[in-house]
């Protein structure tokens, strides 16, 4: 086993493996891998004919780690995080720094620090300083390189990045979800509605045809963390970004009781001033932030 393992293993196979044990889909690790389906199925296989084990149990279009499976993968994990930590202090050579980053206050509760493990185990020598920015009167007083900002990407000087695609549907805790069948249910809940989000649920009830229910009782509040978890304990439901709710604490508490959407103007996104050189360290990072969004 130890010459097959070091001799003919192909790495992506080992990737795919990976992904695909920790989130028990292969539609949604190649999602994460930016793969079609059918690549990483057959990755699978062929990983699988090589160690002439079964890795997956599949069945009724679910897949779940076989006792192999379950045996390899933290060795796996664990063989790809010294990798990518022995690359990165090989072939980015930093000394131990600080990178100062201005963060609206959902994106860091919601997305980055459900993700930020993933960079230290990378990049250990780098310290994220993550300062909370979340109104416009913030942004003139910055002086980090690196600024994770609401609104509609449009500020002049600044080079900016969608981090998160500018669609929002409904989300509410599981209980709350059983008494919604269609988006007409909605008659008579909490409607949890976010200070200064363009095409909330003003818009998402204008677009659903229920008018009617625009007069409602509303819940307001100025983060979609405050609404989150509001709703995570029951309390109404709220509009959100299906990025933000992939993984976390809260994420696991949460459901789209519909498909229904509409696309908003305002979304997050990584600014930087575009005439001025980014250090080192806050190249490293704004180049991980944009692979990640492919890592939904």
């Amino acid at each position: 086993m130890k010459e097959i393992l070091t001799n003919n293993i192909q790495l992506n196979w080992l990737r795919t493996f990976e992904a695909a044990g920790r989130k028990l889909s292969f539609t949604l690790s190649a999602q994460e891998l930016n793969m079609s389906q059918s690549a990483v199925s057959q990755q699978i296989q062929l990983l699988e004919h090589h160690l002439n084990q079964q890795l997956f149990v599949r069945a009724n279009r679910s897949i779940q780690l076989s006792d192999t499976g379950r045996s390899f993968l933290p060795l796996v994990q664990e063989c790809l995080r010294q990798l990518n930590a022995g690359a990165a202090q090989i072939f980015t050579p930093l000394n131990k720094t600080v990178i100062e980053v201005n963060v609206n206050t959902t994106f860091s509760v919601l997305w980055l620090s459900t993700r930020l493990q993933r960079f230290n185990e990378i990049y250990p020598q780098i310290t994220i300083r993550q300062l909370g920015t979340n109104w416009p009167t913030d942004f003139n007083i910055s002086t980090a390189e690196l600024e994770i900002r609401y609104g509609t990407g449009h500020w002049p000087g600044f080079e900016s990045h969608p981090l998160v695609s500018p669609v929002l549907r409904p989300y509410c805790s599981m209980d709350t979800a059983n008494r919604l069948r269609k988006p007409a249910d909605l008659e008579g809940m909490p409607l949890l509605d976010v200070i200064g989000t363009p095409q909330g649920w003003s818009g998402w009830l204008k677009e659903m045809k229920l008018d009617h229910l625009q007069g409602q009782t509303r819940q307001f509040m100025d983060s979609h963390a405050a609404a989150v978890t509001m709703a995570a304990n029951g309390f109404g439901v709220c509009l959100m970004y299906d990025e933000l709710m992939g993984e976390g604490v809260l994420a696991k508490h949460l459901v789209a009781p519909f498909d229904e959407s509409i696309t908003t103007e305002g979304s997050y996104y990584l600014c930087y001033q575009g005439d001025k050189d980014l250090s080192a360290a806050s190249r490293i990072f704004r180049d991980w932030l944009l692979g990640s969004r492919t890592h939904r």
